[in-house]
């Protein structure tokens, strides 16, 4: 019996070792996909991308000279107007007349809008499709940075959570000392976090030069992601080992009533 419960100690914990983890790049790819983070992290790939250097639009879309020509269409336009509305490469690109002098002092920042506008209708477009349908039912993967994408990466951690609460507690069930509990989550949690801290370089390097060129926008949040779990592991891991240190039921069961009764006996007889 003894043989059986270790062996499926081993398997929880390890089955427990695989779920934190996966729900910790679960996590990190749903925070690495909040829109402000994408839009911070993608803009200046994007901007790269959509000079023909990839199919970011259509093939015969230069965002550049396209919002040159936007530029000189609005010193008249916006006269009478307070935005610029046009479509191209697929999108539609609404810009405010106020930001007129702006963009005259520094085209640049022309340029930059479009770029944000392009990340903001990719990233809210209604891709009617599941996630993994989406890659044969689209040109290009843009949905893999979408509010889709976190959407379904916050999900899956959500699942993740909840069967590593169920290990934990067959874990704790199939302890003979159970005050060990806390000493194996904190050791998994501690494990886990280890390829974090690598994960981001090793993707990158996985797809350099690739299709994915944009690949680290994805673990952008992974540095922080390792830090909660490797905090959150270490102070159950010590919590555990005090516990265990202390080893509070070790101290209640120290004495029999057999002892009590032999120490009360002696007290007795020194009074008397």
């Amino acid at each position: 019996m003894g043989f059986i419960r270790g062996g499926l100690l081993i398997i929880l914990s390890f089955l427990l070792l695989i779920l934190v983890f996966l729900g910790s790049v679960f996590l990190s790819l749903s925070w690495s996909l909040q829109y402000e983070n994408v839009k911070t992290e993608l803009g200046p790939v994007a901007k790269e991308l959509t000079e023909n250097k990839f199919n970011l639009v259509e093939e015969d879309f230069n965002l550049t000279e396209e919002m040159e020509e936007a530029l000189e269409s609005m010193k008249s336009y916006c006269e009478n107007e307070s935005e610029y509305v046009f479509s191209g490469g697929g999108y539609t690109f609404v810009i405010p007349c106020e930001s007129l002098e702006e963009f005259n002092e520094n085209p640049e920042t022309l340029v930059d809008q479009g770029v944000e506008i392009i990340i903001e209708q990719i990233y809210y477009e209604d891709y009617e499709c599941g996630f993994w349908n989406c890659f044969g039912m689209t040109d290009l993967p843009f949905f893999l940075v979408s509010e889709k994408a976190r959407n379904y990466w916050k999900q899956n951690f959500y699942y993740s959570v909840i069967i590593s609460i169920i290990l934990i507690i067959l874990i704790f069930f199939l302890l003979e000392q159970r005050q060990n509990t806390p000493i194996i989550v904190g050791s998994v949690l501690v494990l886990s976090s280890f390829p974090l801290a690598k994960l981001e370089k090793l993707a990158v390097y996985l797809v350099e030069n690739s299709y994915f060129s944009f690949i680290s926008i994805f673990f952008s949040k992974t540095g922080s992601v390792f830090w909660i779990t490797l905090i959150s592991g270490l102070i159950i891991l010590g919590a555990g080992i005090s516990w265990r240190f202390l080893n509070i039921d070790s101290w209640k069961k120290k004495f029999s009533k057999k002892d009590v009764k032999e120490i009360v006996k002696k007290e007795v007889s020194k009074k008397k």
